[in-house]
């Protein structure tokens, strides 16, 4: 290759032979990583997409009643408001703002103020213009409860009962039906989760022109219980070791 060629252009050509062959080398170990790069981002996505496909709430309307959970309001306990509520007379239970679509909710004996022949309600219940909008104060994995509403069928003109369900601000459930009233239709709602799917928000609402009344009556939720304290203290217990030992 060198002959006739002085010996410095020789080492010259060589070097430059040798860093032509370094980058190739380094160009293809670049691309080789952007590859692995592309195939992990794309394996994390795949995983998230198989647990968000693993995980789902159920929201069931039913005419037997669904499953009373361990924490309970049915609105007729004693001391309990009557009367507009401001948001957060539930939080104690958990139940961190309770209010309406349009304002604030209302507590009351509707069937006794309203004369109805038929059973809105076991004593007092929950009522809300244009729906009863429910955010709790923790992570719950199931909800139950009794509504009404007197929206009517859902056509294309309108009526129909609709339940939506939030987790974070995100919806993550929804459902559209038919509601009871008059003594006609199905009036329990059952929420639950599997896959590890949990919600901190409930919304009922009816779709009707000229009355707007949602009212709901006998809830019942299973929150996810918070940490125990023992358990935090565990928890510093082994991070203030971890961090003598480093």
């Amino acid at each position: 290759m060198g002959k006739g060629l002085p010996d410095f252009l020789v080492a010259g050509l060589q070097i430059a032979g040798l860093a032509n062959c370094q980058e190739h080398v380094s160009l293809e170990r670049k691309k080789h990583m952007t590859r692995n790069r592309i195939i992990a981002v794309a394996g994390m996505s795949l995983a998230a997409i198989a647990a968000n496909a693993s995980a789902s709430v159920t929201i069931t309307q039913q005419a037997a009643p669904a499953p009373t959970y361990a924490t309970t309001l049915n609105f007729d306990e004693v001391g309990g408001p009557v009367g507009v509520l401001a948001g957060p007379e539930y939080s104690g239970i958990g139940l961190n703002n309770t209010y309406a679509g349009a304002g604030n909710a209302f507590v009351d004996d509707w069937n006794a103020l309203e004369g109805h022949a038929w059973p809105l309600g076991t004593g007092n219940a929950l009522r809300g213009d244009f729906g009863i909008f429910m955010e709790f104060g923790t992570d719950v994995t199931e909800f139950s409860g009794q509504f009404w509403d007197p929206a009517g069928p859902a056509s294309p003109f309108g009526g129909g009962m609709g339940v939506f369900v939030f987790d974070d601000g995100v919806e993550v459930a929804s459902w559209f039906g038919n509601p009871a009233w008059g003594g006609v239709g199905d009036t329990w709602l059952d929420i639950t989760t599997d896959g590890g799917m949990v919600f901190d928000e409930v919304r009922v609402l009816g779709y009707g022109f000229i009355d707007f009344r949602t009212t709901g009556d006998n809830f019942s939720w299973n929150a996810v219980p918070a940490p125990s304290s023992c358990a935090l203290l565990g928890l510093a217990g082994i991070a203030a070791a971890r961090r003598r030992r480093a």
